[in-house]
């Protein structure tokens, strides 16, 4: 399938997580398996929203050093979603931002503790003629 084609009607999910607890349960010496943990529970959460997810890229950064015993991480999260298949209603901008951010708060409490998600951005993964073909 030409890359046109698998971009129809895909939307590209950005996302920016601050995680700030006493203990995590991930290694912070181990940032690949974490960001490999954080891919699949990210994948298999956008995955009972829509019916078509690709999770792109997971990076994590580790703070070195806080003071009072307190771990610190930011966490950013690209993802290729089929907007067309929200799966709840109703299918606004805000609705699937709102239920993103939810989602993923949820399953990085399990692993992070305490979870702030600071933005969550949708744009069409693809335009022709300068027409959207995003759905939002």
């Amino acid at each position: 399938m030409q890359e046109k084609e698998r971009n129809r009607g895909m939307c590209i999910l950005q996302i920016l997580v601050q995680c700030c607890d006493r203990f995590f349960e991930v290694l912070s010496d181990d940032v690949e398996g974490t960001e490999l943990t954080v891919e699949d529970g990210v994948g298999r959460t956008l995955l009972d929203l829509f019916e078509e997810v690709t999770v792109d890229d997971v990076a994590i950064c580790f703070s070195s050093h806080l003071g009072m015993g307190f771990h610190r991480c930011s966490i950013q999260i690209c993802a290729h979603c089929s907007c067309q298949g929200f799966s709840l209603l109703p299918r606004t901008k805000e609705h699937i931002r709102l239920s993103v951010e939810k989602g993923i708060s949820t399953i990085l409490k399990e692993l992070f503790g305490s979870v702030s998600v600071e933005y969550v951005s949708m744009r069409p993964a693809s335009c022709e003629n300068g027409n959207a073909l995003c759905c939002i």
